[in-house]
């Protein structure tokens, strides 16, 4: 079974893509409406990776990598879709089997008992 969509958005809200990146090391200082620090997907010198918090989602203007939180640790650890969700699911305390969907075999069935 997969992760709904609502459950997908629910454990990137538990999880500020802000504190995340600052856990794995990375300095970020606040500049007007977005945190700016050194990329951890490059060598560089000069700060050209943001965030901004309020809309979850990150960018590098020097290597050009961007996303949300589940892609962050994606691209940073070399880790699927589904592995990231499930350390950030952890992280956040949420157990991802509350926010599965459930599979269309086992809707039909469930439908076919009601008739």
């Amino acid at each position: 079974m997969r992760v709904s969509r609502e459950g997908i958005e629910e454990i990137k809200r538990r999880n500020d893509l802000c504190e995340v990146v600052i856990e794995y090391g990375i300095e970020l200082k606040r500049k007007g409406l977005n945190y700016y620090g050194l990329c951890p997907f490059h060598e560089e010198k000069t700060p050209s990776f943001v965030v901004n918090r309020e809309r979850g989602l990150f960018h590098c203007f020097g290597c050009g990598a961007g996303g949300d939180v589940i892609g962050f640790l994606v691209r940073l650890h070399g880790i699927t879709f589904r592995e990231a969700l499930d350390r950030l699911a952890f992280r956040a305390g949420v157990n991802l089997e509350t926010l599965m969907e459930p599979s269309r075999a086992r809707l039909v069935a469930i439908a076919g008992r009601t008739s």
